[in-house]
């Protein structure tokens, strides 16, 4: 049986939501799969269960120290496997294609079958420096074309925004963010919510997130004798958007959270009225496959969302489970407005009892076991 050796330019430490990466070692533990992940960290190395299955590469604590030491050992890791194994899986992230061209090259010296993927999750998400950083990418991910034997994407809409300009013919798989259906019940949970309509968003507050988008256009129904609350639930990325909530004094309504534990948040979804993602119109939120979706869903609650390709192409036919908001819209505040407006006035949230349809529909596709084992066969078969 071969081994999977999956390295991730990750501190597993510091993220709320870690279920890409723990669920699917469970899933390869649950059919015998020795599955080894590596990684670095913030603070300390949490194992979150599986010590036998995460690695942790590094002993410094000092942030710039710690940065080129993990590099290294990367680039050490994988020799050593290459090394001492003959067919073998070595999985990494676009970031660390560079550090594992020389254990590539040893591959073929050795004249050996190890396989080598690049797992690719996001694209960089900055507006301000999105053409730059993409450069970079493709300068890394030009290698894996080159040398690397197959790809992994989280949507179908990814594999074509990066491989269109590739003639590569190599072998592909998608796999999307899943949901852990035991958290994400409903059942679970009993009614806390006050008698103000709820809207709802957890993950990076940011202004290209277009969180504070959703402030103000909150703020506009708010100020028409609308009673909403609007929680958000995460890392504030950006003083200003908490600089707004100040000035304007508007923090009676318009609530931040810093990160809570993942299982903190299934009852909060539970208790709000309706989940919003404020994503504008921006290349990498159009590849996206945003895990909180799947959880909003899991729990039985219809999301307000962009109508952007990572969000039309997981409902494909299935549109009466979300509701959409136009995405190319320039005045994107009145646009979610509008919308916001629209479903509290038609009473929308509960016009139709979508929700055990929302849960049967995570339930269908997108377990985390069922994203996983898409992964773990792709890469087994390669």
């Amino acid at each position: 049986m071969k081994n999977i050796h999956w390295f991730e330019t990750k501190q597993l430490d510091r993220v709320t939501n870690f279920s890409t990466e723990i669920e699917v070692l469970k899933t390869a533990n649950s059919r015998n799969i020795n599955m080894q992940y590596y990684c670095t960290f913030f603070k300390e190395k949490n194992y979150y269960g599986l010590p036998n299955n995460i690695n942790y590469l590094g002993f410094f604590k000092s942030r710039y120290i710690k940065a080129i030491e993990f590099k290294i050992l990367v680039i050490l890791k994988a020799v050593l496997i290459v090394l001492k194994f003959k067919s073998d899986i070595v999985m990494v992230n676009q970031d660390l294609v560079l550090y594992v061209l020389p254990a590539c090259v040893l591959n073929r010296i050795f004249r050996k079958n190890n396989k080598f993927v690049v797992d690719i999750r996001t694209t960089p998400t900055n507006p301000e420096t999105f053409d730059s950083d993409m450069k970079r990418f493709h300068n890394q991910f030009s290698l894996a074309v080159k040398f690397f034997n197959g790809f992994s994407f989280i949507t179908p809409f990814m594999e074509k925004y990066i491989m269109d300009r590739y003639d590569a013919k190599k072998p592909t798989v998608t796999w999307s963010s899943g949901v852990d259906l035991n958290l994400f019940d409903s059942t679970n949970y009993s009614v806390k919510k006050s008698t103000s309509f709820m809207v709802f968003y957890h993950g990076g507050i940011s202004i290209s997130r277009g969180n504070l988008t959703l402030i103000k256009a909150t703020e506009i129904l708010v100020n028409k004798g609308y009673d909403i609350t609007l929680l958000q639930v995460g890392i504030c990325v950006n003083g200003e958007i908490e600089s707004y909530i100040i000035d304007k004094n508007i923090s009676n309504w318009c609530k931040l959270l810093p990160p809570l534990p993942l299982s903190k948040m299934p009852e909060y979804i539970f208790n709000s009225d309706l989940p919003v993602l404020p994503f504008p119109y921006f290349d990498a939120w159009r590849v996206s496959s945003p895990i909180k979706l799947m959880e909003y869903l899991a729990i039985g609650k219809k999301v307000l969302a962009p109508n952007l390709e990572a969000f039309t192409d997981v409902f494909e036919d299935k549109e009466e489970l979300i509701f959409y908001f136009d995405s190319e819209n320039k005045n994107q505040i009145n646009e979610i407005s509008n919308r916001l407006k629209d479903i509290i006035d038609l009473n929308l949230v509960n016009k139709a009892d979508v929700s055990s349809k929302c849960r049967n529909f995570v339930m269908d596709r997108y377990t985390w076991e069922k994203q996983a084992k898409k992964l773990i066969d792709f890469v087994l078969q390669l």
